[in-house]
């Protein structure tokens, strides 16, 4: 009877529902405001408040907090371990990395909590609100630049022609005029035969003739023959980074970290020394498409990565593919960058992702091809694809349709063209699986970590008051301590070994090896012959960005208990 009773217990337990999962603390949204943001912060706070803090990194010029969360399972160890940084939305219209930047700190407290096991993560959810807070208010732009008012046309005014919403769909895309119309630039551009909705340049040898103008929707209003050339938005932090920040463009800003966004972010780093990788979700991408580590600048320095650290670079993008399935990436150039600046100059590996590449169209439901293979290809393959996946995976929603549209100034013109921040970001439901992945990356990058140790030390009497120290400093980690271009800098932090024996009585070896990168797998050793007598301490230290990491002391050639060694 008691084993029909066991049975049936285990019967009706089984058929019981299995307890909902807890809805998460942050739901995940479009084009989150300033507002939205604090509210995701202090719901994280709340949820886990012995795991998350939080505070203002910097305002910006809008007004806007720039938020930073700091996850550890011991707050108080937080500014003393090994720690990782994510940053999102740098660009205002990249709203999905914002939320993946959330969806990764929700992500780690609730489903990874033990990834937290002596590591810190710190997290800027949106490092340009106020890109991101225009975009929120619209008319939807593509735009990155900062609150700064900034004279885009040199004409000694600023923003005083911005673009305009002529058809009143809320959106900044594109118009095009057909024909010449002066004082304006004559046409450039001639429809694509392969898909008339793109413009291409023409094809003299196929008889071409340009047909279209094209400009940014709106006017020409200052009278100076150019169309809404004059937008808000000052600075692009993404652009504003110290490494080869490109110093004539037009919101790079008058020097590097001029912008209260990237000096921010600069901050956080330099004064974060244990800070040992970092991941940046936005308009860059380092990991579908590894950079050239051969490529240099014309001083000497990598432009993004040097030779010698492709191989563990290159490893860990191979895992981010094989854990994120993504194949491809629209990176754009990363002068400027923050990425190339961490990597290159601050010797710290920096991944970068564009989160999403374009996805496969579905094919066609009646199952005819999706393109005749015997029509012309489009100029712009990729373009096309993407119109392809828009028209029928997301029901046209990427690209408005070419419609008339009555000018102030140029008569009857088409307004139309992509719609802004469509093939930067991924369907909303596709951001938490796709974070879920990025939590996992960030494991993988955890457990390659530089983990840089000094072996303890032989001591030997090599005669009177003599003695021979040995030791080998090793990174038994996967990622070199500093990369390259930080250790030509020579301002990153650095692993140093110390003896206590004054100077003048170390015999042979450096009383201080300053060591400003150690590779993966590799070992160095340390040897000294010191003179001090037998009743002398000798202490030798390893030291990261001034702080004692581990001690050992001799005293007559017998270990020395760490307690007794003030």
């Amino acid at each position: 009877m008691l084993i029909t009773c066991s049975i049936v217990s285990m019967l009706l337990a089984q058929a019981e529902p299995a307890a909902a999962a807890p809805p998460p603390a942050v739901a995940l949204r479009e084009r989150r405001d300033a507002a939205g943001l604090a509210e995701a912060v202090a719901a994280l706070k709340a949820t886990w408040p012995d795991r998350v803090g939080s505070q203002i990194l910097a305002t910006s010029v809008g007004g806007y907090p720039i938020h930073l969360l700091t996850i550890a399972d011991d707050p108080s160890a937080a500014g003393r371990r090994p720690a990782m940084l994510v940053v999102g939305g740098m660009d205002g219209h990249r709203w999905s990395s914002t939320e993946a930047a959330l969806a990764i700190a929700e992500g780690i407290l609730r489903d990874r909590p033990e990834s937290l096991r002596g590591i810190t993560v710190h997290v800027v959810p949106c490092a340009n609100p106020d890109a991101a807070e225009r975009f929120v208010r619209g008319p939807r732009r593509a735009s990155s630049g900062n609150a700064v008012a900034h004279d885009n046309d040199k004409d000694g005014y600023g923003e005083e022609d911005p673009p305009r919403d002529l058809n009143g769909d809320g959106l900044i895309t594109q118009m095009r005029a057909s024909g010449t119309v002066p004082p304006w630039r004559k046409p450039t551009q001639v429809a694509d035969p392969a898909e008339p909705r793109l413009l291409k340049s023409p094809d003299a040898a196929a008889g071409q003739l340009a047909e279209w103008t094209v400009w940014t929707e709106g006017i020409d209003a200052d009278a100076d023959g150019r169309m809404a050339e004059d937008w808000p938005g000052g600075i692009d932090p993404e652009r504003n980074f110290p490494h080869r920040w490109p110093e004539f463009e037009d919101e790079a800003g008058v020097y590097p970290l001029i912008a209260i966004e990237s000096k921010a972010i600069a901050d956080l780093v330099i004064a974060n020394p244990q800070l040992f990788a970092a991941l940046v979700i936005g308009r860059h991408d380092t990991v579908v498409n590894v950079p050239d580590a051969k490529s240099r600048t014309p001083g000497g320095m990598p432009s993004v990565l040097d030779e010698g650290d492709a191989a563990a670079y290159g490893e860990l993008a191979k895992a981010y593919r094989e854990l994120t399935g993504q194949s491809r990436a629209d990176g754009a150039d990363t002068a400027g960058s923050l990425v190339a600046w961490l990597n290159a100059q601050r010797g710290m590996p920096a991944f970068a992702t564009t989160l999403w590449g374009r996805p496969d169209a579905p094919p066609p439901p009646d199952g005819t091809p999706a393109r005749d293979p015997k029509a012309p290809k489009p100029a712009d393959e990729s373009a096309a694809a993407w119109l392809e996946y828009s028209d029928r995976a997301r029901e046209g929603a990427g690209f408005v349709p070419w419609t008339r549209q009555q000018h102030p100034q140029l008569g009857e013109v088409e307004v139309g063209g992509w719609v802004p921040g469509f093939r930067e970001n991924p369907p909303l439901a596709d951001v938490a699986p796709m974070s879920a992945k990025l939590v996992a990356f960030l494991g993988r990058v955890a457990e390659a970590r530089p983990k840089v140790s000094i072996s303890t030390p032989t001591i030997e009497r090599a005669g009177p008051s003599l003695w021979r120290i040995d030791a080998a400093l090793s990174n038994t980690g996967r990622l070199p301590s500093v990369m390259r271009g930080g250790r030509a800098e020579g301002v990153t932090p650095a692993h140093v070994v110390r003896i206590s024996v004054p100077a003048d009585r170390v015999k042979s070896g450096r009383r201080v090896d300053i060591v400003r990168g150690i590779d993966p797998g590799t070992t160095r050793p340390c040897s000294w012959i010191v003179n001090a007598p037998d009743d002398e301490t000798i202490v030798v230290e390893l030291l990261f960005a001034g702080k004692a990491v581990e001690r050992h002391a001799f005293r007559g050639g017998v270990s020395v208990p760490a307690e007794e060694v003030r």
